[in-house]
């Protein structure tokens, strides 16, 4: 298990990886997968944000939120602390959203090609 001091940079990564980092993979992909959860995650960003924040944004119901937010805590995306009656939620690596906004820019160029009226 890596420490939080451990930095491995992309480089230092393999070619190719193993079946099991690769079902890894393919699990957080599927979690962040749903148009919500990305909302979350931008929302989110860099900050700590309670619970009663996130829903004001999102103009969600608690109950739904409340799947979404412990589906992410669940896959280890986002942490969670409880400061009084106040649950707050925050990304574990924030870089995450700089892969997600790289993908996104990827995604934008190939609908480019097709069709500018998605964006």
């Amino acid at each position: 298990m890596m420490s939080k001091a451990t930095v491995i940079q992309i480089q230092d990564l393999p070619e190719r990886f193993s079946d099991e980092f690769l079902e890894l993979y393919a699990l957080m992909c599927r979690t962040i997968s749903k148009p919500i959860r990305l909302k979350i995650l931008q929302l989110i960003g860099n900050t700590k944000m309670n619970v009663t924040e996130i829903q004001k944004n999102l103009n969600i119901s608690l109950p739904s939120l409340s799947n979404h937010l412990n589906d992410l805590y669940r896959a280890g995306i986002l942490k969670k602390e409880k400061s009084g009656n106040f649950v707050f939620y925050y990304l574990t690596q924030p870089e995450l959203l700089d892969s997600i906004k790289q993908m996104m820019h990827t995604i934008v160029k190939i609908i480019g090609q097709r069709d500018t009226s998605k964006l």
